[in-house]
């Protein structure tokens, strides 16, 4: 039986040691590096998503508020009084049928001036003015209590949409989408190309031949 040289196994193991830790920092370098990438992916989606602010739309043209329900939970409530529920079922769905046009991905992801967004809501106000006033009757607005809300509705709706082209002025969220997606692919690439430690090629810690090279 081949005589071990202990001052060696010890020499081996400690090298063992060191090329396990070696891989132990690479492995938390590049789960670090996919962390990360996955939290500016939710960052991006958060950026871009309008379906909150749609929803928020919707259920104000119906005329629905926030509130407690019986057995304490939060929820959207729709009133009892029939005055206060402005628009009809037409006249919400024609509504969300324009505005959705204006609140989307494209809006968000494109590039505006100032200047440009209050054109762009100046000539939307214009046009949604009208459009209600022609179709008072129809859209459910068939008293002069509900009327009392039109213009409301209509000052509402263009803040509503000013908000989601605040997001594109200059190119501002596409910029940091990219600008980003340059960020995390560098701290992917680097935690997958980091190696501290180089194991010896057959190097084996239960052969002591190998222990020397």
């Amino acid at each position: 039986m081949e005589e071990v040289d202990t001052e060696k196994y010890i020499e081996a193991l400690e090298q063992e040691n060191q090329t396990l830790k070696g891989k132990d920092v690479q492995n938390v370098a590049t789960m670090s590096a996919y962390t990360s990438a996955n939290k500016d992916g939710n960052l991006v989606q958060y950026q871009i998503e309008n379906l909150d602010l749609l929803e928020k739309l919707e259920h104000f043209y119906k005329g629905e508020y926030i509130g407690t329900l019986p057995n304490k939970d939060r929820d959207w409530i729709i009133p009892k009084d029939k005055d206060q529920i402005p628009l009809n079922a037409f006249g919400v769905s024609a509504l969300m049928e324009i505005i959705s046009k204006y609140v989307d991905k494209n809006t968000i992801l494109s590039v505006y001036s100032e200047v440009r967004i209050y054109e762009i809501l100046g000539d939307l106000g214009d046009e949604l003015n009208l459009y209600i006033l022609s179709n008072y009757e129809k859209m459910g607005m068939d008293n002069n209590f509900k009327k009392t809300k039109f213009r409301l509705l209509v000052v509402t709706t263009l803040h509503m949409i000013e908000s989601t082209y605040r997001k594109a002025i200059g190119g501002k969220t596409i910029e940091e989408i990219n600008q980003s997606k340059i960020v995390t692919q560098s701290d992917i690439v680097g935690g997958r190309s980091f190696s501290p430690v180089q194991t010896k090629k057959g190097f084996n810690i239960l052969n002591p031949r190998t222990w020397k090279g």
